[in-house]
């Protein structure tokens, strides 16, 4: 019984985060400074941080505000980021 409760929690959880991200993405076109969506900084320091352990890829400010919501319990470093954006880990 907990269990069923626990996934359909977790069930909730990840259609209200892709419902962010559905929102944000509708409201990020008026973005006017690139930047802003693309995230370059970002990117090019999780990419430096993480290149012994991920293959990094560039993620949008809607990828990482979804990834944020879905790892609320999590620290959210850039390994965490990679993890829950489902990168590919190097061996």
């Amino acid at each position: 019984l907990v269990l069923c409760v626990v996934l359909v929690s977790g069930q909730n959880v990840a259609e209200e985060c892709n419902e962010l991200e559905r929102k944000c993405r509708s409201c990020v076109r008026s973005l006017r400074n690139e930047n802003d969506r693309r995230l370059p900084t970002f990117n090019r320091e999780c990419r430096e941080k993480t290149r012994n352990t991920w293959r990094w890829r560039d993620l949008d400010r809607c990828d990482v505000t979804k990834l944020e919501c879905l790892g609320r319990d999590r620290k959210m470093n850039c390994n965490d980021v990679a993890q829950l954006a489902g990168m590919r880990r190097i061996r």
